[in-house]
């Protein structure tokens, strides 16, 4: 059957096909804006997991121990499995021991363990369900002993995971926060020291020769001083006199240390390290 409509001819089997075609683009839009609405709802509704330390920074003495703690922030999801994995500078930083007594980790694949050597620190454990949902829960509480002047980033590695109780397994980590600290010479316990060849503790010196000089303190018998590559040790008992300047020539490059103690009444006091 055919229809005349001016000079236009239409076939009634065309126009159905047509009419079923936009009613197909139709559907397609209409789902397509959906998904495109529906997909910026669910994104927002899974907020990324956190790992942070705290301290995240802070100024510490060689010598002295340091307690960090891991943590977790879920942003208000179930997670069932954690892996924090963990960077530190060997020779600024010594692991004395990572405590899982207080944890939030239900079972550990393994144990916290550490690496001194090569500066590493590794956990993994699970939580059994229905997971655990804490902006602040605590993995491990870790002790470290600063060995070495300077900074020392203790670092996430990429391989840390949050793991969401969805039964997929989902990794929502999205944010870590690296501590960052300071470590110094602690303060003058024994003759304050000074020296006329190299001032600045933080500066690299071409002069091979060092000269070191400490305030005479009245009572004091003798001195016991040594130069090493050692940040904090502390001199043998044997007297060096009363003489209160030390000059060392030629030496190799690299960072030294001089520590000394005084001598009052048959009693060594606290050490000085330089």
């Amino acid at each position: 059957m055919i229809y005349n409509k001016g000079e236009k001819m239409w076939n009634v089997a065309t126009a159905m096909t047509l009419a079923r075609k936009l009613s197909l683009r139709f559907f397609s839009f209409v789902a397509g804006a959906l998904i495109l609405w529906t997909f910026p709802f669910q994104a927002a509704a899974q907020k990324p997991a956190s790992l942070f330390l705290v301290p995240s920074s802070g100024t510490f003495t060689v010598g002295s121990t340091v307690r960090i703690s891991l943590l977790l922030n879920t942003a208000g999801q179930n997670v069932n499995a954690v892996e924090a994995n963990l960077r530190f500078p060997p020779d600024k930083l010594q692991v004395v021991s990572p405590s899982a007594g207080k944890s939030l980790i239900g079972i550990w694949v393994s144990q916290p363990n550490y690496d001194n050597r090569k500066g590493v620190l590794r956990f993994q454990g699970a939580i059994p369900n229905p997971g655990i949902n804490t902006s602040r829960g605590v993995i491990s509480d870790i002790t470290f002993r600063v060995v070495g002047v300077g900074t020392a980033i203790l670092q996430f590695e990429d391989s840390s995971k949050v793991l969401l109780n969805d039964g997929k397994g989902t990794n929502i980590l999205g944010q870590v926060t690296n501590g960052v600290y300071h470590f110094v010479l602690p303060p003058p316990a024994g003759p304050v020291v000074t020296s006329p060849t190299h001032p600045d503790q933080e500066t690299w010196y071409r002069n091979s020769t060092v000269t070191f000089e400490w305030e005479s303190e009245e009572g004091v018998d003798a001195y016991s001083y040594m130069l090493n590559k050692v940040p904090v040790d502390t001199p043998d008992n044997i007297p060096e006199g009363r003489a209160t300047r030390q000059t060392y020539t030629n030496l190799a490059d690299g960072v030294y240390y001089f520590h000394i103690k005084a001598l009052r009444d048959g009693v060594w006091g606290g050490v000085t390290h330089y």
